[in-house]
């Protein structure tokens, strides 16, 4: 019998040892539970943490932000027959959503792996070899910022933790025209940066679908990174590539942690608390399940 254990009201599967996908052996599973419906983002952290993760960095954690919306909510979604979170980001006439109750120049609502020793097995360390599971699903009509939207990060604490290693972004036109997914890298140091990796994903084929990635990736400077994204409607395999010889670390760094959710920017610098936007940035949404860690059994 597969060990489940079930911490408050979040469903957290942890399997032995012996069973795998491909030699690695399933360190960690998330998901969301019906008893998490109706609660707010304390309750969502709190039980989280108690599976590895971590819900801090979201519009209202700070008075000069906004505190009273809501940003994280589980729902039953009908196609994947479970409980999701819907993460949501708001750019409107009434409220702008900052980064961290900032309102400078980007938003952020993401929830992440922790990084304390005990939930270092989630997260990539040196030499080590991880494959991340999930699922996500953008509404039809999402608008990425001119610059940056990142709805995945693989990123470095300690030592250099600047620009996140690996993401994977959409972007568009300042007229939304051109709107795609990219993945991009950055290395260790500019020579080892390659840049977008993927810059030829239309947005239009992941519009209101469930897509379920897995990334591999083989953390050092020599290493390797591999994605790939499936639409589940219809099975298409939207993106399956693998890059060797990659830097895949940080000098200095303890361990690489994952982070999911709407991390974007407002195109420009805001003047003062009134100013908007003017890329086109509007409310958006983005929906996540089935979190999965993996590690090559040694």
């Amino acid at each position: 019998m597969r060990n489940i254990y079930i911490i408050g009201i979040l469903s957290i599967i942890c399997l032995c040892a012996s069973c795998s996908t491909n030699r690695y052996s399933l360190k960690s599973s998330l998901r969301a539970d019906e008893s998490l419906m109706g609660k707010d983002h304390k309750e969502i952290n709190r039980l989280m943490g108690r599976a590895g993760w971590n819900y801090t960095e979201h519009p209202n954690i700070s008075p000069n932000d906004h505190p009273d919306a809501t940003h994280c909510e589980v729902i039953f979604d009908e196609e994947l027959g479970e409980y999701i979170f819907r993460f949501s980001i708001h750019a409107n006439a009434e409220h702008l959503d900052g980064d961290r109750g900032k309102k400078e120049d980007r938003q952020r609502n993401e929830m992440k792996s922790l990084t304390a020793e005990r939930w270092r097995h989630l997260n990539g360390n040196i030499g080590e070899r991880q494959i991340l599971k999930w699922k996500f699903r953008l509404p039809t009509g999402f608008r990425a910022s001119t610059k940056f939207c990142h709805i995945h990060q693989l990123k470095a604490q300690e030592g250099n933790n600047g620009a996140p290693l690996i993401t994977i972004s959409t972007r568009c036109n300042k007229d939304g025209s051109n709107r795609r997914i990219q993945v991009i890298h950055t290395g260790d140091t500019r020579e080892s940066s390659r840049g977008v990796l993927v810059d030829n994903l239309p947005l239009s084929d992941f519009e209101g679908q469930w897509i379920e990635v897995t990334t591999e990736m083989h953390y050092k400077h020599d290493g390797a990174f591999k994605i790939k994204m499936k639409r589940m409607s219809d099975g298409k395999i939207l993106i399956d590539k693998k890059f060797k010889g990659i830097d895949l670390w940080r000098t200095g760094a303890t361990n690489i942690r994952n982070k999911f959710g709407l991390y974007r920017s407002y195109g420009r610098k805001m003047r003062d608390g009134n100013d908007r936007p003017d890329n086109g940035i509007k409310d958006e949404s983005i929906d996540l399940a089935d979190f999965r860690v993996y590690e090559k059994k040694r």
